[in-house]
Parts: structure tokens; C-alpha cells; sequence
């Protein structure tokens, strides 16, 4: 069923059907046409808002950002000096856990390992590396027993802190990967935050959950999973996790893994873990054919409440400017200062691009 309400469309389930309602604005966008003399003409353009969090984002037609080819990163992954990550220097610069949380100091798994992260951005915080062996891994190269060593060591530390300091209750795992995602160090490493104050989106997340199981006693993410898994936006499953695109994305190439019935990061057990790790390792995969390199991704607790209200774990991914060498920002005053980012692809394009490699 389709209404139309002057210049905005809701996109609903069947009649009689309890759904989710997905709602787009035609904002009518007028510009002269360069290819055409300046003419003067109407060039479609959409406000999508999202139903969780009324966030709202716009996708824009035309020309398309995808890169042409894959940059050359040569110049900024060499190893052959300092790098903290490295096994070189791993053991002789980074320190330990305070002994009480991790009595052996330090957690490891095969190449990969997590280490306390010396900037004191939350009450604590972890840094792990994915391979100490290894300077630099391409997006091609992150196979899921690689990640599944990765993320297995963020659950333990997760796991760990939930142990000694049970009111640090709002965790997250989340990764910037090369210089323009944010990345101080081009070792791939990921990083956690725990905290008893959740962050800004975390709540916002963990609010829009409640106000919806506070209207329909269920959870909004089991309702969009069943909602979308036959629908444009849906990619693929992994186990536990369906993976689909946001109808109002935050970012470039935006894609979610919703996990079925775990609400927190320290609930993750091995088979979800490599659940993720396997369907992350796919979308990686899918990044590389396009050509992009750089992200940003986040998987973030829905803290004390999360389970009576039936929040699920969504690991969020999405890419960001390849780090060649006079880049642009894909950051703008829209999406720094107004929160309103400007997409170039529509998620049910993304969707069906990226559901070829889960198949």
C-alpha cells in the first residue's frame, strides 16, 4: 500500500498489517541544467526519513561518486618504521590491563590481540590489532577467521570490563580504517568504548527502540528484519545476522547487520561472532569491487534496558573518501552542522550490488 500525502509517500506493509512506515519527501528540486545552456529544469530530489530516529537524510540524482579505479596506497601502508602495532614494538610500547580486569595483561588470539588505548575518550577503552604480523591488510584481505580473532578478543575485554565494573553499562566496538575514516595509525585495528553514559546516537537508537515497543510490544528490529528480508533493501543472512541497507542511510554505501536477539556486546557469543565475521568479510569484499577503501563501522550496546525492549545489535558500516592524494571530504556542512547527509546512491541500489556477494 502506497499513500500519497502532497509531496510525501509512505511505504507501508500489507493493509491490516502492523509495519513499519518508511516516509519520503519530494522536495522538488529546481536548477539550471550546464549540459543544456543553463536551462532551467526539475531535478528529482528526495528527503528520506528514517522511522526510528526521525532522522532524516537526502539522495540526490546525477552524478555518481563512485571511484573509477582503486587508489594507490603504497605510499602511506609501507612498513619500514615505527608502528606501534607491529610486532616489533608491539610488546615494548603498549602496556597492560590493570590486573584486576585482565590478570594476564594483555588478550590475545592467534595474530590478532587488544591492548589498552592510551587517549582517555571513555571510562575504558580498548584498542585491538587484527594482526601484529602484518602492517597493512586489504579490504580483499580480511578473511572472517581473521576478524573472527578480532572481534573474538574485543568480546573477551568486553567481557572482562562488564566483570570488574558491572556500571560501565554502554559498550561498543567501532573502527576507523586509513586516514580518511579518521585513522591516526594505518595499522587496521579497531577500538571499544565503555561507559556508564551512553554515547549521543547510542541513545538515540536505544530511545527510538523503546518508543516503539512501547506502542507495539515488539522489537523494531526483528519488525524491520521481517519487514525488509523480501523487500529492495535486503542483502543477505550470515547465521544470526541479516544484513540490509537503511532506508534513510547516515552515510556513503551504508550497510547494517542486525543480530537476532543479542542486545549487547558482551552477550556475543563464538557461533554470532563468526556469524558477523563472516557476513563482514562479504561486504568488505563488496567495498573492494567498487573500488572504495576507506570506512568507518560501529557496533554499539542498547545498554540496561536494551533486552526488556527488544533492542537487537546492529553493526553499521559505511565508507568514506579513498585516501588518494588531494581527497575531498565527504564530510560537508550538511552532515557536520545541519546532520543531514547528502547520499548519492539510493540504499536499494546498494542493496542489490552488494547482495552478489552473499550469494
Amino acid at each position: 500500500m502506497t499513500l500519497l500525502m502532497t509531496s510525501e509517500k509512505w511505504f507501508t506493509g500489507q493493509e491490516g498489517s502492523e509495519m513499519i512506515e518508511f516516509s519520503e519527501v519530494n522536495l522538488e528540486a529546481r536548477a539550471p541544467d550546464a549540459s543544456d545552456g543553463g536551462k532551467w529544469k526539475s531535478v528529482p530530489l528526495v528527503q528520506r526519513i528514517d522511522p526510528l530516529t526521525r532522522k532524516s537524510s537526502r539522495i540526490l540524482s546525477g552524478v555518481k561518486l563512485q571511484p573509477a579505479s582503486k587508489p594507490e596506497l603504497s605510499e602511506i601502508t609501507n612498513s619500514g618504521g615505527f608502528c606501534p602495532f607491529c610486532d616489533e614494538f608491539f610488546e615494548k610500547v603498549t602496556f597492560e590491563f590493570e590486573p584486576e580486569v585482565v590478570p594476564a595483561g594483555r588478550i590475545r588470539r592467534n595474530k590478532a590481540a587488544v591492548v589498552p588505548n592510551i587517549m582517555a575518550y571513555s571510562g575504558y577503552s580498548a584498542v585491538g590489532v587484527y594482526d601484529t604480523s602484518c602492517h597493512f591488510t586489504r579490504l580483499d584481505e580480511f578473511s572472517p577467521e581473521l576478524l573472527f580473532d578480532a572481534f573474538s578478543v574485543m568480546v573477551d575485554h568486553a567481557k572482562a570490563i562488564r566483570t570488574a565494573r558491572p556500571d560501565l553499562v554502554w559498550s561498543s566496538i567501532s573502527a576507523n580504517y586509513l586516514p580518511p575514516s579518521g585513522s591516526s595509525v594505518v595499522h587496521p585495528h579497531l577500538q571499544s568504548s565503555h561507559d556508564f553514559q551512553p554515547m549521543t546516537n547510542q541513545m538515540e537508537l536505544v530511545e527510538g527502540a523503546r518508543r516503539y515497543y512501547l506502542e507495539d510490544s515488539s522489537s523494531y528490529f526483528d519488525d524491520l528484519v521481517a519487514q525488509e528480508e523480501n523487500g529492495s533493501r535486503y542483502i543477505g543472512k550470515t547465521g544470526s545476522v541479516s544484513w540490509l541497507t537503511p532506508f534513510a542511510p547516515r552515510g556513503f554505501q551504508e550497510i547494517w547487520g542486525v543480530f537476532e536477539r543479542i542486545g549487547d556486546v558482551h552477550q556475543l557469543t563464538q557461533q554470532s561472532i563468526a556469524d558477523l565475521s563472516d557476513g563482514v568479510s562479504k561486504v568488505f569484499a563488496y567495498y573492494d569491487s567498487r573500488n572504495f577503501s576507506a570506512f568507518n563501522f560501529s557496533l554499539a550496546g542498547g545498554g540496561p534496558d536494551g533486552e526488556s525492549i527488544g533492542f537487537r545489535l546492529v553493526f553499521r558500516i559505511l565508507v568514506r573518501s579513498n585516501p588518494e592524494k588531494y581527497y575531498r571530504s565527504d564530510v560537508t556542512y550538511f552532515e557536520r552542522l545541519l546532520d543531514e547527509p547528502l547520499l548519492d546512491v539510493a540504499p536499494e541500489e546498494v542493496a542489490i550490488a552488494a547482495a552478489e556477494m552473499f550469494r
